[in-house]
């Protein structure tokens, strides 16, 4: 008898040079680790494609990205700042969540991932923390941001804070964009000492929803927070299977 592993659908990013779907192996190689199934996702925003992978997944994995959230999604014009727009991430990410939200399926959202979430529950982003951000850190790390290059404070009690055993902690970083207005039922549990929200949780106690703006997929090896985030997520996507199931289903042949 060996441990459930749960399908854990993870979207795809997209090339536009190339016209690939591509994803960094360490997303898919941070879940397996954790006790997960990988499944990666290509870009198809349509709702009967969509409906049907729900069909087989246990939970979503909301990667990072290279463009950036649609400005128009929130009802801002675009600034000068304001990177790549992939259209087909942004409305693949939104029903992913719609369909993860009616299945209370759990969620984990990084980096872009977290964007996209907020985004959906109706808040804003900072286009560019750079010019809009009043003495900014230096959020975009470059080819090197496995490094943990910040700090970030941590809401006492908070699951981030129980996963890092602290309330202070470093993280790697690699981004532009960031949280700015909160939406709707998430809490910021986590933050850069220049403000920048790094975390939020859903405050709907029947959907398990984190997000985190760094990248735990990345150096998860030799990271001890990331790797409690992804074994806290996978076991709470092996407890949804069994719930949903109506069996214990915590092993199987």
């Amino acid at each position: 008898m060996t441990e459930y592993r749960p399908i854990i659908g993870i979207p795809c990013r997209y090339n536009w040079n190339t016209f690939y779907y591509e994803l960094r192996e360490t997303y898919a190689e941070a879940i397996y680790a954790a006790g997960g199934t990988p499944l990666l996702l290509p870009l198809i925003a349509e709702a009967d494609y969509i409906e049907s992978v729900m069909a087989h997944v246990d939970a979503i994995a909301l990667s990072g990205a290279v463009n950036d959230v649609d400005p128009l999604r929130y009802g801002h014009e675009p600034r000068p700042k304001l990177g790549p727009v992939v259209p087909r991430r942004d409305e693949t990410d939104m029903l992913l969540l719609a369909a993860a939200e009616a299945r209370q399926l759990p969620v984990l959202a990084i980096c872009f991932g977290i964007q996209s979430l907020n985004v959906y529950r109706g808040g804003t982003l900072i286009q560019d923390i750079d010019s809009e951000v009043k003495e900014p850190l230096k959020h975009m790390q470059g080819d090197l941001f496995w490094r943990r290059s910040h700090s970030i404070n941590v809401t006492e009690d908070s699951l981030i804070a129980r996963l890092a055993e602290s309330t202070h902690t470093t993280v790697n970083s690699h981004h532009h964009q960031a949280i700015d207005i909160v939406g709707r039922d998430l809490e910021p549990i986590a933050w850069a000492p220049d403000g920048v929200i790094e975390a939020v949780i859903n405050t709907r106690p029947e959907q398990f929803v984190l997000g985190v703006q760094w990248h735990p997929e990345v150096g998860w090896q030799d990271d001890l927070l990331s790797q409690a985030l992804f074994n806290h997520f996978t076991a709470v996507a092996r407890e949804r299977a069994a719930s949903r199931a109506g069996a214990p289903v915590a092993v199987k042949s």
